[in-house]
């Protein structure tokens, strides 16, 4: 009975994180990087979901291909300071491993459910910090995955304040970060 108890724990954990994501407005796809769920689970999660909190409750679900520009995350100014607040929070929640002067990566010693777990405790965090920003948790991932696996965003150093912030590996570097920069356009 032991075993057979465990087992139904993880199901329940993937099936608790699934239903937290759904919330969050989560693509199947995402959820299934996170969970292990099948696309099949997953729907079935979403139906039962809907069943307990009601279709008026529950927000319209995106469909399709997850985003994956990293143009997004540094083309605006506030934009920039979004991704830059929610890299922080993923490396406060252990999710981002600094491995060089300018790279990390995503922390190999946390499995994938407490990963997905992580990611929505900082994303909610972020949500809480910046009320009314656009980062979508569809967003959040990516920025993950674009800063942690695909290195196609860095991590460099504000010159004039020594704050880290979120950097576009193939575009010219001005040494600046977002923060420095609207300081400076208020004043």
């Amino acid at each position: 009975m032991r075993v057979t108890q465990s087992r139904y724990d993880g199901e329940l954990d993937q099936f608790h994180l699934a239903i937290r994501m759904l919330g969050l407005q989560a693509r199947t796809s995402t959820i299934g990087r996170y969970t292990g769920l099948s696309s099949d689970r997953i729907r079935k999660a979403y139906v039962s979901y809907v069943a307990e909190h009601g279709k008026k409750k529950l927000p319209q679900r995106k469909r399709g291909r997850p985003p994956s520009r990293v143009t997004r995350f540094v083309k605006t100014l506030d934009q920039h300071c979004e991704s830059t607040v929610l890299m922080s929070l993923f490396m406060h929640a252990g999710l981002l491993v600094v491995d060089g002067p300018r790279n990390c990566t995503v922390s190999r010693t946390i499995n994938m459910l407490t990963r997905g777990n992580r990611l929505c405790d900082a994303y909610e965090m972020h949500r809480y910090l910046v009320p009314g920003g656009d980062m979508t948790l569809e967003l959040a991932a990516a920025l993950l995955r674009a800063l942690g696996e695909t290195h196609e965003l860095v991590i460099s150093r504000c010159e004039a304040c020594g704050a880290l912030y979120v950097q576009d590996a193939y575009a010219l570097d001005y040494g600046h970060g977002p923060f420095c920069d609207e300081f400076k356009m208020g004043h």
